[in-house]
């Protein structure tokens, strides 16, 4: 399904844009939401569009602009789809909303559907960065961890029909995406930059934004379309590339991914076909870089233009280094790369930037230690399953961790950790007892929540997942 409009009432000397909206809202008139009282946002859209200079002398191009989609609510560019077909499911009067998603997308549409007040589903089956995990668990959502893609597709058709299924070929999310080309025109005055590059997961932004500068086109906001858009991939999940290069009509799926940039490696992507027709009708490029590439990218953008990108996103300017390195780029142009998330989304990657320093290692490892992570947090969990079988005190679960896990720790350090699990609403204090001589023993049971922390930790030990 593709979302028509009638573009002939929204000439620019007429207003195509609605007064009073920010954000992705203030273009409504070219969005499928057909009231302002079913709008759900967090503040989406009206990203920052920033000039870089230093980049532009290091790179040898007149100008390079970065729009930074790691400032939008959850820190990335799909807040633009997702509010988009989270305020359409309100509309269409949808009480529950579900999607399959490795990352970003399980992060954004769980955030949303608890502002809206719908029930959400998130259904996990591949890698997926714990940054957006934690975000997942704190806002609310139920998730599901499937082994096969098949159980996923099967789930979903066992749903019900006051269920909205979220996918990345949605026809509202996939209009939300094109807010973003609007957003770069009007900041640079309604002139059509050279070129802008885009990183491919799906191949949906690309595609999208190629269509916003047609719809501005369309309703005479700007002129003759000469923007060429470039498309990004990692080496090692490049399907769309791999048919660019190879000059095939549409994009055959790879039977495996051999990259770490999980967001971007997307073996079958839903939009490839229109991401391909969207290079080649733009006269455009599309190009692959390694893992390597790309967090060298991540450092030079954080130390550079103090921009701090996840990966995914980054490879936009490890894509315009390497056209640029292959002389498809001319160093007169103007160009837009799209920074599509935030770098505190993916740790793993972020832990690699530090520098061979024992020092900064050490401390950085002693941080880590505080949460959810390393053997700290493997000892939380290791206290919630004790506790999952029997409400015990402190000496017991010192015991058990010993006994049971060969976890070597003091008591105290076991109450400390009680304590930090209480705190987060993880297990409760049940009650205490005296024992003539001794001291009073404070016995401790798993929460409802606790329950469902443990649950999905345990689903994925068993899909292979260690980051939790």
């Amino acid at each position: 399904m593709v979302v028509c409009y009638e573009y002939g009432k929204m000439r620019k000397g007429d207003g195509f844009q609605t007064e009073g909206l920010l954000g992705i809202w203030k273009y409504l008139k070219l969005l499928p939401v057909l009231k302002q009282d079913n709008i759900v946002s967090l503040g989406e859209g009206g990203t920052f569009l920033h000039k870089c200079d230093r980049l532009s002398r290091e790179l040898g191009i007149k100008r390079i602009y970065i729009k930074d989609e790691s400032t939008n609510p959850t820190g990335s560019f799909l807040d633009r789809g997702v509010a988009v077909e989270v305020s359409k499911a309100l509309e269409l009067r949808y009480r529950s909303i579900s999607c399959h998603a490795a990352g970003n997308l399980g992060a954004s549409l769980a955030a949303y559907a608890a502002k809206a007040g719908l029930e959400c589903t998130i259904v996990l089956s591949d890698k997926i960065d714990v940054g957006k995990l934690y975000q997942m668990i704190a806002y609310g959502a139920n998730m599901e961890f499937l082994e096969k893609t098949a159980e996923v597709d099967h789930t979903a058709r066992s749903k019900d029909r006051d269920l909205l299924q979220l996918g990345t070929n949605s026809p509202y999310f996939l209009e939300g995406l094109k807010t973003t080309g609007y957003e770069i025109c009007e900041q640079l005055d309604w002139a059509l930059p050279d070129r802008i590059i885009v990183p491919m997961g799906s191949g949906a932004h690309l595609s999208m934004i190629w269509r916003s500068l047609k719809e501005l086109h369309e309703i005479e906001a700007v002129g003759s379309i000469e923007t060429m858009m470039c498309g990004v991939q990692a080496s090692g999940c490049a399907p769309i590339v791999k048919a660019f290069l190879e000059k095939e009509d549409d994009v055959k799926p790879l039977d495996r991914a051999e990259t770490s940039i999980v967001d971007i490696a997307v073996r079958d992507p839903s939009e490839g076909y229109l991401a391909l027709r969207s290079i080649r009708d733009s006269k455009g490029a599309a190009v692959a870089v390694s893992d390597r590439e790309v967090l060298e990218v991540v450092k030079v953008l954080a130390r550079e233009e103090g921009i701090f990108a996840e990966p995914a996103g980054a490879s936009t300017v490890a894509g315009l280094k390497k056209l640029v390195e292959e002389g498809h780029v001319g160093k007169d142009e103007e160009v837009v790369c799209v920074i599509t998330g935030m770098g505190l989304k993916d740790p793993r990657s972020a832990r690699r930037l530090i520098e061979r320093s024992r020092g900064m290692d050490r401390f950085v490892r002693a941080m880590e230690d505080g949460g959810f992570t390393t053997k700290l947090g493997e000892t939380k969990l290791h206290i919630l399953k004790i506790l999952s079988r029997s409400e015990q005190y402190g000496y017991i679960i010192w015991r058990n961790l010993s006994k049971t896990y060969r976890t070597k720790i003091a008591i105290p350090s076991v109450y400390q950790h009680l304590l930090e699990l209480e705190r987060s609403g993880l297990v409760q204090r049940t009650r205490a007892q005296r024992v003539a001589g001794r001291p009073e023993r404070r016995y401790y049971s798993i929460t409802t929540k606790g329950k469902s922390i443990l649950s999905q930790a345990e689903k994925m030990e068993r899909t292979g997942s260690r980051d939790f």
